[in-house]
């Protein structure tokens, strides 16, 4: 394993050389998109996972600002997490737009469909996706659906936070 700083990001790398890249990863992100772990809970969790996908490559990274943790071409659609409804992808990439221009730090957006009050992060993507400064990288994880609750409670455990999985491709 590595450990590499560069100005506003820190990561810890586990690449073994059987390690392959097939487009798909499994990105493991907290729930909280400020949440930012100890330097022993990140490596408590990269090594949690090495020793579950000891054939893939995995990445701890830390930034100093949110970023979104996109899910590749898994993007489908995006659904107001009050009332269900369809977000319109113009208005969802106007919302990112206008985050983006403060670096992700107010999610805040009031929905289009029932106008309340809402987030970036809270809102319901098909394929999930969300926001944090701080995710986990499964490269071509050899995973079974059956290990998703285990995983789940296990990093949540280590880190102390609610986590969620986001499947990519690219």
């Amino acid at each position: 394993m590595k450990e590499i700083q560069t100005g506003d990001k820190f990561e810890i790398i586990y690449q073994p050389e059987a390690a392959t890249h097939s487009g798909q990863q499994l990105k493991i992100i907290p729930v909280d998109p400020y949440f930012e772990p100890t330097k022993e809970q990140q490596k408590a969790s990269i090594n949690y996972l090495v020793a579950k996908y000891k054939n893939s490559e995995i990445r701890s990274i830390l930034t100093s600002q949110v970023e979104f943790i996109d899910q590749g071409e898994n993007f489908d659609s995006v659904f107001c997490n009050h009332c269900g409804q369809t977000i319109e992808v113009e208005f969802w990439q106007e919302a990112m737009d206008n985050s983006y221009q403060h670096s992700f730090s107010d999610l805040t957006i009031q929905t289009p469909c029932c106008h309340k009050l809402s987030n970036l992060n809270d809102l319901n993507y098909e394929m999930p996706a969300g926001f944090s400064k701080y995710q986990l990288n499964i490269i071509d994880p050899d995973y079974d659906d059956n290990q998703k609750n285990e995983l789940i409670r296990n990093l949540g455990d280590i880190l102390k936070i609610e986590i969620r999985l986001i499947w990519a491709h690219y």
